[in-house]
């Protein structure tokens, strides 16, 4: 597909900006990366994959506060189901699907189909260069949030969140950095009054069975959900 010519995107970033609305672009490349940083853009969203992020964009990023998102399990999600991920076991997953759903997805045809990509090998090679660039990026102090794309076929809403956290935490950092990105620097970045618990914020929160400090697949061990200050019964009650 033809890229967005920086005259284009740069008077959309102006013209939000004029408007107080921030902007954020979807990227892969390094030298798209900077083009947008130059123009303004408040997010980059979906990681650099190409190739290694260099200083250039860390001290752009760090110098205007520029927020990234790495979406690691978007990419995974373009080459896993020639694998058959491990997740597609996971009794997690599986509750939040429609029927026949996970029939489909663990079926020869689907997985040979998933296979047969062109660029199979291009897709595991973006995802190991983003999980690279997460760390690098983090570790120079850029503001990190959370994403997914979750949504199109084969991205699930819900456990794609869970599973985003693991493969951050994959990618070299903390189980507790993992979820701070997640709460606390996402939600700073949307201006909300929730992303942590503290006064006058929303009571937004989710009690766990178990420690995702010793593991961060504990985000799964949910013992209630609750919003608002109030409780939310599980759908099976």
């Amino acid at each position: 597909m033809p890229k967005m010519p920086p005259e284009i995107y740069g008077a959309i970033i102006d013209e939000a900006h004029r408007h107080k609305l921030r902007v954020l672009a979807h990227v892969y490349y390094l030298a798209d990366a900077k083009g947008l940083l130059a123009a303004g853009v408040d997010a980059l969203a979906h990681s650099v994959r190409d190739q290694a992020v260099d200083r250039e964009l860390i001290e752009g990023m760090k110098a205007r506060n520029t927020i990234y998102l790495a979406t690691l399990v978007r990419d995974e999600s373009t080459f896993a189901y020639a694998d058959g991920p491990a997740w597609l076991g996971d009794p997690f997953f599986q509750e939040g699907l429609l029927p026949g759903v996970l029939e489909k997805l663990q079926s020869t045809a689907f997985r040979e189909h998933s296979a047969a990509s062109p660029d199979l090998a291009n897709n595991r090679a973006s995802l190991a260069m983003a999980e690279r660039n997460l760390k690098t990026l983090y570790e120079a102090a850029v503001r990190v949030g959370f994403g997914t794309d979750a949504g199109p076929p084969g991205r699930f809403l819900g456990y794609f969140e869970h599973r985003e956290l693991q493969l951050m935490v994959e990618s070299g950092l903390t189980p507790i950095q993992a979820i701070t990105c997640a709460t606390h620097n996402a939600a700073g970045f949307l201006g909300t009054d929730f992303g942590t618990i503290e006064p006058s914020k929303r009571a937004d929160f989710l009690p766990l069975d178990a420690n995702p400090l010793a593991d961060i697949r504990n985000t799964e061990k949910l013992a209630a959900v609750w919003e608002g200050g109030k409780p939310i019964k599980p759908i099976a009650d």
